[in-house]
């Protein structure tokens, strides 16, 4: 009977203990620095696990309806509605603006500057995968200067890339996001906020998916963004109202 129980015993000690919920957080890659901040503040305070998936938002999105594994997406709301991802609910984060990012030793004074016959390259995003590049392009084509700076648009995949050019000096301008120009204004000569007017208003929002396994995590972390903790945060990289 002893031998029978200690084995019972060892059999018990070898059962694996249950993993604690992980959720899955899917972002644009331009918004990689807040949602590095925002989850460690959460997870700090929650002691819940996050795993983060960065891309633009096309394979975002891709991802989030085809994977299964996705349990929130964090992008721009028009770009999330057209995707027609199966969502329960929603959480605006904020407002996300458009900027032209100069390299050290240059300087920007207004959109004649990218007329200008020594500008050679203005780096972009995607313009049908990333909404900064669907932001820049619309803020060429009301500033009716789109047909003028065409051929010096240099188009890459992510706002990150397009922000690399502009840190490696390869390209005179650079459209990106507020919150990326932010993470890297030390590394770049400076930055400027295009006129909001020029393009569509960017709403930054988390979705939850239909097909989350996690619901109670994923409500905590939407109640979280509501905090003062992340508000913070949010304010820190541009976004706020």
């Amino acid at each position: 009977m002893k031998k029978i129980l200690t084995l019972i015993l060892l059999a018990m000690l070898c059962i694996p203990v249950a993993a604690e919920a992980k959720i899955v957080i899917a972002s644009g890659a331009g918004y990689r620095s807040l949602v590095d901040k925002m989850t460690t503040a959460y997870k700090a305070q929650t002691g819940n696990e996050v795993e983060l998936v960065y891309g633009n938002m096309a394979r975002v999105t891709a991802q989030a309806k085809n994977s299964g594994s996705v349990d929130l997406v964090l992008g721009d709301k028009s770009f999330l509605d057209k995707a027609g991802l199966d969502s329960c609910a929603t959480q605006k984060v904020g407002r996300g603006r458009l900027v032209i990012a100069y390299p050290k030793g240059k300087s920007f004074t207004g959109i004649k500057d990218l007329l200008s016959a020594d500008v050679s390259r203005i780096a972009l995003p995607d313009t049908k995968r990333a909404i900064y590049g669907k932001a820049a392009m619309q803020f060429l084509h009301n500033k009716k200067i789109f047909d003028k700076v065409e051929s010096k648009l240099l188009m890459v995949a992510t706002v990150p890339q397009s922000a690399s050019y502009v840190v490696a000096g390869e390209v005179d301008y650079a459209f990106i996001n507020l919150t990326h120009a932010r993470k890297i204004k030390n590394s770049i000569g400076g930055f400027e906020i295009v006129d909001e007017s020029a393009y569509s208003p960017i709403t930054i929002v988390v979705e939850q998916m239909n097909s989350s396994s996690h619901a109670d995590e994923c409500k905590q972390f939407m109640e979280f963004i509501k905090s003062d903790t992340a508000r913070k945060i949010v304010a820190a990289h541009g976004m706020q109202d």
